[in-house]
């Protein structure tokens, strides 16, 4: 029995994490989906509010967008073969990245403190300068791919403007459209990567894909982000209903970032 339970979490959960061309399963990606939520709801959030005493606002989820986007790229460094560490592999980058983002906001609430910049200015800085630190590990071996990708935004974004404008125009503010764009983008990294022959390595993603085409995830998302985030604005309010939406923004941003980098990179 217990070489039974052994092998099967080997096959399901370590053997994602070890081997690349082993793609995720409905089993990891529920516990980790699971895990995420727990440690999101419970340590992350009266971390940042309780411990940390930090207004959770808009400021706050533009001072740690430009450290999103580092997430991202830090995670493509295994895939370019820049580094060969499991410390960036899933699910351990996130912790990697929860612990480093949890320092520069302790170091730029003392930055503050003491000198009397705007925290957000100080750890929208810190997430820059890491970001300029690694992106020289990356030369640009896709060209086309850029332009794809750079070309299928407007794609999007103009008749989502324009139909917001027109039939919901309450809805143009940032706590909808971050969010929405977020995840559009990673959709666009995701159409872009599969142009130039990836494979999706998700559950739902893979099922998108095979039923609809490489657009696959721009209805996916339509149909789980767009509903997620209009209920977490009609039902949560100040600064719990800001921390969702920016969980949200994360997910979509640094998943974006990180496929984007593998796809031109490569």
């Amino acid at each position: 029995m217990l070489d039974v339970v052994k092998a099967f979490l080997f096959e399901k959960f370590w053997l994602p994490i070890i081997d690349e061309s082993v793609y995720y399963n409905p089993y990891n990606t529920a516990i980790y989906a699971i895990l995420f939520g727990l440690i999101v709801i419970y340590i992350l959030k009266p971390l940042v509010r309780e411990k940390l005493d930090v207004e959770i606002d808009k400021k706050f989820v533009l001072g740690f967008t430009p450290f999103i986007v580092f997430g991202g790229v830090a995670r493509a460094l295994k895939d370019v073969n820049a580094f060969n560490t499991i410390l960036l592999e899933t699910p351990f980058i996130y912790g990697l990245l929860i612990i480093t983002a949890v320092s520069m906001l302790v170091a730029s609430k003392k930055i503050e403190e003491y000198r009397g910049i705007e925290y957000q200015k100080v750890l929208a800085s810190m997430g820059l300068g890491a970001l300029l630190l690694i992106l020289p590990f990356f030369t640009l071996q896709e060209p086309k791919a850029l332009a794809t990708f750079l070309l299928t935004i407007p794609a999007w974004t103009l008749p989502g403007y324009l139909l917001l404008k027109a039939e919901k125009p309450e809805l143009l503010s940032w706590e909808f459209t971050l969010p929405v764009t977020a995840h559009f983008l990673d959709a666009t990294s995701t159409f872009t990567a599969l142009t130039y022959g990836a494979e999706e390595k998700h559950v739902l993603g893979r099922i998108a894909i095979n039923t609809l085409g490489n657009w696959g995830m721009f209805p996916l998302k339509a149909v789980v982000i767009i509903p997620v985030v209009l209920y977490i604005r009609e039902n949560f309010n100040g600064e719990e209903k800001v921390f969702y939406l920016f969980i949200i923004i994360a997910l979509g941003l640094g998943i974006a970032t990180r496929n984007t980098m593998q796809t031109v990179s490569l």
